[in-house]
């Protein structure tokens, strides 16, 4: 944050031309005025003259060293030799005196100047490191705030290519090779007659944005270029691409990762379908409002729209509450209270997920804080998407935000679904056993709506099951899906895990559940989720 703000002062006061005309203006202007400042009050024995500073140093700093030692050597000048020591006895300063004041100044215009210099130069490499990625040189996210001064073409063609076959390249060839194949395809995209911007948002995917003149035309344009042949280091490579295309109409809005929203998820689509490219379109994939819907989640964080509310989860022998579940509302200022499987979806298949989660850590972490401060002692857990786990910053962002509060890490828990883990479950046992060791609890839900075996799933750092909502819907009506819950919760037992049974809505399942020992249970019958002021008076009446 003060390195944003710090950059943003930097491109204000120092790196706008026009600021730089002002202040040339202001010190011409001033310096007269000075010098009929000092004559007038008396002269030079008097402390005025050290106004003389000002345009010294706004020369220096706007203009530069030359400009500030040239500014330097004539206030010498003025307050020098054309500047009786005493006005009313018409004094004249020593030769040594005024000459040494000269020197002064002269270097006090010199160093600032060269000062400033040195502080622009090093906030444009800052700059130009953070705006690139650090292995390939190819401009990162940071990049879009320079893109509104670059791209003037009000229609524009957005395209997401994602490299499906990345993750083969890398492990066959290397992390090298993979990474000079971005190079050469951003050398390639970037070296054409059109004028394409180029953004590497993330590993696998590059954003590729162009004036339109046919989205179908810009498209095929654009296939042309990624089928061309390559080979790095003589190694022959082929690249299994697909491409999302959207249309977008740039006026005054700035760029920002939700400009790319449809392309994204259009790219998605052309994956997940085995298609070379697929162009958005509102009526094969989802409505438009619910991608303007997405394209405000950013804003609705920042203007809290969105807040928590929070699920008991109950110990069944004690019926007193055990843990919490932070879960996330949006309040639209519209729309009013919009659903949370309308939009969390809808965000999952962006960029996003990585705000939401993060923002919701952040609340969680706060509640966690308020719990100790009340001697509350209750672990909350948060909803983790597949997308945070296999982002590579995830780990060290969660981190980095944890560490910002004086925390219990044994009281956070993070629930990942048991079919999110399988799409990779050598990276999501890696990222797993990370936060395993910080004492972090990990907790695998809506257990049974895959098809893995709790056997299987000894490989993983779980330290709690939860069982899928869909068993408790029927339990008490199908001896078979009784027999199931049992054997899971038993087996769970054995293998070392905390059973949680959620959706339990009716006192009947939950006395079942007590019966064939399920530990924990989650539902309406016990407690709706609440919001913090209404869940404190729970708690202060429940665990008593």
């Amino acid at each position: 944050m003060q390195t944003k703000l710090y950059k943003e002062l930097y491109n204000i006061w120092i790196n706008r031309k026009d600021i730089k005309y002002i202040s040339g203006f202001l010190v011409l202007l001033s310096l007269p005025l000075v010098y009929a400042l000092v004559y007038f009050t008396g002269g030079i024995t008097y402390v005025y003259s050290h106004t003389m500073y000002i345009p010294i140093l706004l020369a220096g700093i706007f203009l530069g060293p030359r400009f500030g030692l040239m500014v330097g050597v004539i206030a010498g000048i003025l307050m020098g030799p054309i500047m009786p020591l005493n006005v009313t006895e018409g004094t004249n300063q020593a030769v040594t005196n005024w000459l040494y004041r000269m020197i002064i100044f002269s270097l006090m215009g010199f160093i600032s100047g060269f000062a400033s210099n040195i502080l622009r130069n090093n906030v444009k490499k800052i700059d130009d490191l953070s705006s690139k990625d650090s292995e390939t040189g190819i401009p990162n996210t940071n990049y879009l705030r320079q893109l509104k001064k670059h791209i003037t073409e009000p229609d524009l063609s957005l395209f997401s290519i994602i490299i499906s076959n990345s993750n083969n390249i890398k492990d066959v060839l290397g992390v090298d090779v993979y990474h000079q194949l971005l190079k050469d395809i951003h050398i390639d995209l970037t070296h054409q007659k059109r004028k394409m911007v180029v953004i590497q948002p993330d590993k696998g995917m590059l954003w590729v944005i162009m004036p339109r003149t046919n989205i179908l035309d810009d498209l095929f344009f654009l296939e042309t270029i990624l089928e061309k042949s390559r080979s790095v280091h003589h190694i022959p490579l082929y690249v299994d691409y697909a491409i999302g295309g959207s249309i977008y109409t740039h006026l005054t809005d700035d760029f920002s990762i939700s400009t790319f929203i449809e392309s994204d998820v259009a790219a998605r689509h052309a994956q997940i379908n085995n298609l070379p490219s697929f162009i958005f379109d509102d009526g094969k994939l989802k409505k438009r409002q619910d991608y303007e819907l997405v394209s405000g989640f950013k804003k609705a964080l920042d203007e809290n729209q969105t807040f928590l509310v929070f699920q008991p989860k109950i110990h069944l022998k004690t019926k007193k509450v055990h843990a919490l579940e932070a879960l996330i509302r949006w309040n639209h200022p519209t729309k009013g209270i919009i659903p949370p499987d309308r939009f969390i979806p809808l965000i999952e298949e962006t960029k996003l997920i990585h705000l939401l989660t993060d923002w919701v850590l952040e609340e969680a972490l706060k509640m966690l804080i308020k719990l100790q401060n009340t001697q509350k002692d209750l672990s909350i857990s948060i909803n983790i998407s597949c997308k945070n786990l296999y982002d590579p910053q995830f780990y060290a962002r969660t981190m980095s935000i944890i560490g910002r509060y004086e925390v219990d890490l044994s009281k956070l828990e993070f629930e990942i679904t048991e079919t999110q883990i399988m799409k990779n479950p050598d990276e999501a046992i890696k990222v797993l056993k990370a936060f395993s060791k910080k004492k972090i609890k990990i907790s695998l839900d809506d257990f049974g709506s895959g098809y893995s075996s709790l056997a299987y799933l000894t490989r993983f750092p779980i330290d709690v099951i939860k069982i899928d909502r869909m068993f408790m819907k029927s339990i008490m009506e199908k001896p078979q899906i009784q027999q199931i819950v049992a054997s899971t919760i038993n087996l769970s037992k054995e293998l070392g895990y905390l059973v949680v049974a959620e959706g339990i809505e009716e006192e009947e399942t939950a006395v079942y559940l007590e019966s064939i020992d399920c530990d924990y249970a989650q539902g309406y019958y016990f407690a709706k989720p609440m919001k913090e002021e209404d869940l404190l008076t729970y708690l202060s009446t429940q665990n008593n």
